[in-house]
């Protein structure tokens, strides 16, 4: 049983804060993964992605590129397990040589038990092989990969088997390692990490969100507890997630998607305001917005603003309230910034952007009135939202992200 927090990232602006919650999460055990899925729109971004995860989902899109993993190399030797994938590519470096080889495993499937290798040095090939009779009994199985170098040979083990050895010039040290799968081929890649740990990279393919929503239906989460957390949110109550957690596990058969209780989200700051009398109207008029959706709070990157340094400077006035476990159900839209749902109903929601891309107007909104969804806001435990895009051409970014680290530092 794991809680696994999923992110749709990502600006690295507003990662390097969220980072801070999560790491403080994991080291405190309240949560076990982090998943960042790759949402990112420019290279800039998606290169710091790369830096602080480790690589789990490989994508499978046309021009997909290594991508570094970082696990031990123990006598020239490393190891990993990948499935869901008919091609696999590795790149070995020695840096110091200025020596590079590729190995190209292909052509496993279900039904001929046959890999293809062929092995090149900086870009100049050197064998090519194929081998039958290999063990590969289904094609989503997990396949166990081993590179080492050793007397002057590349060596390539598929499950125990040695289906590659190549001799080479060179004794190298292998110091760097990449690894991409084929076109039209996602990999799951499993390895021991040396740094990084706990924070997984999810490759997208061509970036839709189907990818995501596809990913976790899967027998493997059946007892886990899914997060799906915006990358802006720059404010986590960790001292109440547990909490949160534990009523997902507990009820989360009698409900749908739990909210958490979100600043600078519309729907929650009307109740923020008018049932729970948190925010002063003389700061601010906070109206429940037609079904759910836009509103005077989504348009207005000033109510934004002025929203969220009233709760950075009166923090403990929500988080300590006494809530009397008081549930919300929500029937109208919800902006999905935080919310937490249990993996063994994700065969529910896999479906969400099917059809189209509106994933949370069907998850918030068409579910909760054609399938009978029943969405409730978990009141007892808050995050901060940064912005709407429809927000930020009026909102000072910058000093907001820096007012939240500031409190980030006080209370942790």
């Amino acid at each position: 049983m794991k809680n696994i927090l999923t992110v749709f990232a990502g600006r690295k602006q507003n990662l390097e804060l969220l980072i801070k919650y999560l790491k403080k999460a994991l080291e405190l055990k309240i949560l076990d993964e982090i998943h960042f899925w790759n949402y990112t729109r420019n290279s800039n971004d998606e290169e710091y992605l790369k830096t602080i995860s480790n690589l789990k989902r490989t994508s499978s899109k046309s021009n997909n590129e290594y991508i570094q993993i970082f696990t031990p190399v123990i006598d020239n030797s490393f190891t990993f397990e990948i499935s869901d994938s008919h091609d696999v590519y590795i790149k070995i470096k020695d840096t110091q040589e200025n020596i590079e080889y590729e190995i190209v495993l292909e052509d496993w499937n279900n039904n001929v038990k046959n890999v293809k290798s062929t092995i090149t040095k900086n870009n100049s090939e050197l064998c090519i092989l194929s081998q039958s009779s290999i063990n590969i009994t289904n094609n989503f199985d997990k396949k166990t990969i081993t590179v080492c170098i050793c007397e002057n040979n590349l060596i390539v083990f598929l499950n125990k088997q040695k289906i590659v050895i190549c001799e080479i010039k060179e004794n190298i040290a292998i110091d760097n390692i990449y690894i991409k799968t084929g076109n039209n081929s996602v990999g799951n890649i499993t390895y021991d990490t040396v740094k990084n740990h706990n924070f997984y990279f999810m490759d997208t393919c061509e970036k839709s969100w189907k990818n995501y929503y596809n990913y976790y239906d899967n027998v493997i989460f059946k007892d886990d507890v899914i997060i799906k957390c915006d990358d802006d949110i720059v404010f986590i109550d960790l001292n109440k997630l547990p909490q949160f957690i534990d009523f997902i596990k507990n009820k989360g058969d009698d409900y749908d998607l739990i909210y958490a209780n979100t600043i600078n989200n519309n729907v929650s700051a009307y109740f923020q305001q008018n049932k729970y009398e948190l925010i002063p109207k003389d700061l601010m008029i906070l109206e429940y917005p037609p079904e759910g959706r836009c509103g005077t709070l989504w348009e207005s990157g000033e109510k934004a603003e002025i929203l969220h340094n009233y709760f950075i400077e009166n923090n403990q006035k929500f988080l300590n309230y006494d809530y009397n476990n008081d549930i919300i159900e929500i029937t109208s839209r919800f902006s999905i910034n935080f919310i937490g749902y249990k993996g063994n109903k994700w065969y529910k929601i896999k479906d969400a952007c099917l059809h189209n891309n509106e994933d949370e107007y069907n998850l918030t909104f068409d579910y909760v009135k054609n399938r009978g969804f029943k969405n409730v806001l978990y009141t007892d435990f808050y995050v901060s939202h940064l912005s709407f895009f429809s927000q930020t051409h009026a909102m000072n970014i910058d000093d907001l992200i820096s007012k939240y680290s500031v409190l980030y530092s006080k209370i942790h």
